[in-house]
């Protein structure tokens, strides 16, 4: 019986060895499992245990699943690397009772302690939510990195990352991304290409330092797109190229662009800008520097894609123009701009070049520009709308490029002169607002009615005449042609209290101010002065009506006709 007995616990304690053994590859909360192998079969980490990592672990054609609550501890340059050569998927889906915590296994970790958690481009539907990162990341990569690749990622926190808290590579984006807190990271919170900048979704929270947000690099885009408001700055790094596309901008949205930092709309294919701020949260478009000066960056750029129906309003566009470009620059576009600052401009303000115009173009401010507010075409200068305030350096104002004028339209009052130093030819009707002030360049002139029928209607007021004049800065007489009315002029042409100076140009007997062949017109109350020849001068049966008119120190006359 003893014999029995001392065999059965003989027996006990072999199994109860082997029971202890087996146990040993199970995880010990207290000094967790070192994991040092690849992970090529589905495997589970389970809730409550604790894993270290060393060395670079590759999940390769398996699901790794890590369950709430579990804590991953890595070595010094460890790494946890998702789908580098086959298939494969990360499922860490913590809780908000129960978070996944990724972190060092250093006694007293720093940033960097470890390289971070690598997604590559066989990876397949992963997934990270009520997850913790800290202290991950190398230099120039992410806590997080994906190479080509996609991932859903929220509500999770990424702290002390060495450069960015979370780094996606060119082809790379999330298939949802909101509820993510960032804080203490070396650089950006995160960096990404602008093909995917819509894919950072709601209420993300990036606390961070002055000069950092979300690190955009130039890319092209394309689609329905909304880049969103969010609590910092995106940072722009090159020329993004937005074509085939309809791309919306909240409110209150802030981009920050390097030197060589651009958005250029409608290049190569139909697109749709719909930047429309609010009175209280404006789009601001600005340069990155820390301490910015005029032309610290390219501008926005509309191409002859751009559609109609693109819409800036409530924005402001501050230190661009790099490049002599304006601050903002159309070529053969149209869209509306209304109630937007463009300040600080090395440059143009605007410049709107061959066909473009404005749909909508009101209650703007163009101020502390080096050259000229504006700059456009005289048959679209009719679409600049009103309550518009320009103010700009002596000699500068709104430039008016050579074209015809071929519908009716109203040149309104601004605030500073129209610049003028091409020809211009009327050929339909055109009104000029009362206290509008026209400066001509040595080139400048105005025809009217060459091959169309056209009348101008120039009615000033005592208080507010038109003024036609040179724009240089110590004018004299000749300093620029003059008006030409031509035989498809129509006589109701009228100028009323208008002032013409120091016009006259050139050598022939007929220079003078306003010059009539073929037609006749009727000038009131208007004044007309310092001409190199005569003040009005009309060719045969050609007749000028009107009273009040004065003439002072005209070389020639005061009206001259041809005695022919």
């Amino acid at each position: 019986m003893k014999k029995t007995v001392r065999t059965l616990l003989a027996l006990a304690l072999v199994l109860g060895t082997i029971s202890c053994e087996e146990l040993t590859d199970e995880p010990d909360d207290n000094t967790g499992n070192l994991i040092e192998n690849d992970i090529v079969t589905n495997t589970t980490w389970s809730t409550g245990k604790t894993y270290i990592i060393s060395g670079t672990i590759n999940v390769s054609g398996a699901i790794l699943t890590i369950e709430p609550g579990t804590t991953i501890k890595f070595e010094s340059g460890a790494q946890l690397s998702i789908g580098y050569s086959e298939n494969s998927t990360l499922i860490a889906n913590g809780t908000a009772d129960k978070p996944i915590v990724f972190t060092s296994n250093a006694a007293i970790p720093s940033a960097g302690a470890w390289n971070g958690i690598y997604f590559w481009n066989n990876n397949m539907n992963s997934s990270m939510t009520y997850c913790k990162i800290e202290y991950a990341g190398r230099t120039s990569d992410g806590a997080v990195q994906l190479i080509g690749t996609s991932l859903i990622f929220s509500n999770n926190q990424i702290s002390y990352a060495k450069d960015y808290g979370i780094e996606l590579d060119q082809g790379s984006w999330f298939t949802e991304m909101n509820h993510n807190q960032f804080s203490n990271c070396g650089k950006h919170p995160v960096r990404l290409y602008a093909a995917y900048l819509h894919t950072i979704g709601e209420s993300n929270v990036f606390n961070s330092a002055d000069g950092f947000g979300v690190n955009v690099i130039a890319d092209d885009v394309a689609g329905t797109v909304t880049w969103k408001k969010l609590d910092k700055p995106y940072y722009v790094e090159g020329n993004i190229n937005v074509n085939n596309a309809t791309l919306t901008i909240e409110p209150g949205a802030v981009f920050k662009f390097n030197a060589d930092g651009k958005l250029s709309l409608g290049y190569s294919g139909s697109t749709t800008l719909v930047a429309n701020g609010t009175e209280t949260e404006n789009i601001v478009f600005t340069s990155s520097a820390p301490v910015p000066a005029a032309g610290a960056w390219q501008g926005i750029a509309f191409w002859w894609n751009t559609l109609a129906s693109s819409s800036m309003s409530y924005c402001e566009v501050n230190f661009a123009g790099k490049s002599s470009t304006g601050a903002l620059n159309a070529v053969d576009a149209s869209f509306a701009l209304n109630n937007c600052r463009i300040h600080n401009s090395s440059s143009i303000g605007i410049v709107m070049s061959g066909d473009s115009y404005f749909t909508s173009m009101s209650n703007n401010i163009v101020e502390h520009i080096a050259l000229h507010a504006l700059q456009m075409d005289s048959e679209r200068l009719g679409t600049i709308g009103l309550n518009n305030t320009f103010t700009c350096n002596t000699g500068y104002g709104i430039s008016v490029t050579d074209g015809d004028v071929t519908a009716t339209s109203t040149w309104g009052k601004q605030t500073v002169p129209y610049y003028i130093n091409v020809g211009i030819n009327i050929n339909a009707n055109l009104t000029i607002e009362a206290g509008t002030v026209m400066l001509f360049g040595a080139d400048g002139q105005i025809d009217i009615g060459y091959s169309s029928n056209a009348q101008l209607t120039a009615i000033g007021t005592l208080t507010e005449p038109i003024i036609f004049s040179s724009s240089a800065a110590s004018p004299v007489a000749g300093a620029w042609y003059g008006i030409q009315l031509w035989w498809n002029n129509l006589p109701n042409t009228k100028f009323d209290y208008c002032e013409f100076n120091f016009a006259g140009k050139g050598s022939d007997l007929r220079r003078s101010a306003v010059h009539a062949t073929g037609t006749s017109f009727i000038a009131s109350n208007s004044k007309f002065q310092s001409s190199s020849g005569w003040g009005i001068y009309l060719d045969k049966n050609c007749s000028v009506t009107g009273t009040g008119n004065t003439f002072i120190s005209c070389a020639l006359g005061d009206i001259g006709q041809d005695p022919n």
